[in-house]
């Protein structure tokens, strides 16, 4: 049985969500503006899909619709509004990310991190914590639920990646993203550390910008549950060290409550899985682990990347980030672009569902990975996240819950007191095993 940290109390169903889940799912849409109502309409079906995978807790990204940070922020709050007023309907616990920049292509907009005014971009801080933060004093008209996390940019390391401004060919907006099959599990120790190549977005940078956001942030609210930006790279050495700096800045600890990391790749196990949150033990065993970001695809070079790995691989990382400790994990994301370039490209084949134009017409598809996402999402709905721990399981991997068993990896024996089993590909219950092939649910 391995030791893991204590936990935020959550209802079971509410350790799983989806990263930007709600948002304008193409370009046209964005351009209309969230709350138009064409763009709502669109983002009204998102929702559903949501509904319908249990999810309950979604984030919103500063680079994304509502596209809430201060660079982009026109002394407007109908999309910020919208958002919130969307996702409390819906029932859904939100994490919002906030910050100076649009959070994954700060180096296309600026050349210097820090914004120009600090006071200023402390006061945008405050003003919209206090309206989003549903403790009845200032909050948005209408408000159903409060944000229950406010993460402080996204990804600085992997802005400090790349030169800022005029970074060329590195990818959208001048970022270097890593592509379909360049696994973040590939990062030698010998490597060229590009994260160390550039001066945009330094440790120190960024730490002065977390310290600044979390103060506003604790002046509206000081209960709040404040993030670090949740990290690209923590499970490579380049991420972990750049974790370490921003960590070794004074007053940052207490600055953040928890740490926000991500986790992506395309090899057939979880050893990512396993660096990511090695990292955070290393680093910062005190703090709750929240992971807003992980995924894999369902297309790939890699011949063992299909629809049915991706499903597989749903219930093995999130079982493993939850058996290691987690509070939160968010799949990146719900749906894939409906204009998508031919061929796998990127992240864009990580969703649930597959989305194309048919005669201008956008055409939903489910993949097996939400199916068992759902059946995952359902079992836990009621189930207590402190009771979450791994148990020795011969032949596999199965995380205990006080509503059963899911096992995610292998095909380990049924524990004691196992009553029923249900594959989680296909939903249908498997009689008179003595061990279970993974991804399952084992009842009590």
């Amino acid at each position: 049985m391995r030791a893991v940290p204590a936990r935020s109390t959550v209802e079971g169903a509410r350790v799983l969500g989806i990263n930007e889940g709600i948002s304008t799912p193409d370009e046209g849409l964005a351009k209309l503006g969230g709350s138009s109502g064409a763009a709502r309409g669109a983002l009204l079906r998102r929702v559903a899909l949501l509904r319908s995978l249990h999810a309950g807790i979604v984030r919103a990204n500063s680079h994304t619709w509502p596209h809430l940070n201060f660079r982009d922020w026109q002394e407007n709050w109908r999309d910020a509004d919208a958002f919130m007023d969307i996702a409390g309907r819906a029932g859904l616990d939100v994490v919002l990310v906030i910050g100076p920049w649009p959070g994954s292509r700060t180096a296309a907009f600026t050349s210097t991190y820090l914004p120009a005014d600090m006071n200023a971009y402390g006061a945008w801080v405050e003003r919209v914590v206090e309206r989003y933060d549903g403790d009845g004093l200032d909050d948005m008209p209408g408000l159903l639920r409060g944000v229950v996390a406010w993460e402080v940019d996204n990804e600085p390391d992997q802005h400090n990646a790349v030169a800022a401004r005029g970074a060329g060919d590195r990818g959208e907006g001048g970022l270097l993203r890593l592509g379909d099959d360049a696994a973040e599990d590939a990062d030698p120790p010998d490597e060229p550390d590009a994260a160390e190549a550039h001066g945009f977005e330094t440790p120190d940078e960024y730490a002065a910008v977390l310290l600044a956001t979390s103060a506003a942030i604790r002046r509206a609210d000081p209960g709040a549950l404040v993030l670090s930006g949740g990290i690209y790279r923590a499970a490579s050495p380049a991420g972990r060290r750049y974790l370490q700096a921003v960590l070794a800045v004074p007053g940052v600890r207490a600055a953040i409550g928890g740490l926000s990391l991500h986790c992506y790749f395309v090899a057939d196990n979880l050893d990512a899985v396993q660096r990511t949150l090695n990292t955070a033990r290393a680093l910062a065993p005190e703090l709750p682990v929240w992971i807003t970001e992980t995924s894999v695809p369902s297309e790939s070079q890699q011949p063992w990347v299909d629809d049915t790995w991706q499903a597989r691989m749903v219930a093995a990382v999130t079982g493993a980030f939850l058996a290691g400790g987690a509070d939160r994990v968010l799949w990146h994301t719900l749906s894939d672009a409906p204009n998508r370039p031919d061929g796998p490209v990127g992240y864009l084949t990580n969703s649930l569902f597959r989305m194309s134009r048919e005669d201008d017409v956008l055409i939903t598809e489910e993949k097996p990975s939400a199916a068992v996402f759902r059946r995952i999402a359902q079992h836990l709905e009621g189930a207590d996240p402190a009771s979450f721990v791994e148990v020795d399981a011969t032949g596999g991997r199965v995380l205990e819950t006080d509503a059963g068993w899911l096992a995610f990896e292998g095909h380990p024996q049924l524990p004691r007191g196992a009553v029923a089993v249900q594959d989680l590909l296909t939903g249908e219950d498997v009689d008179d095993v003595l061990s279970v092939s993974s991804p399952a649910w084992i009842s009590r």
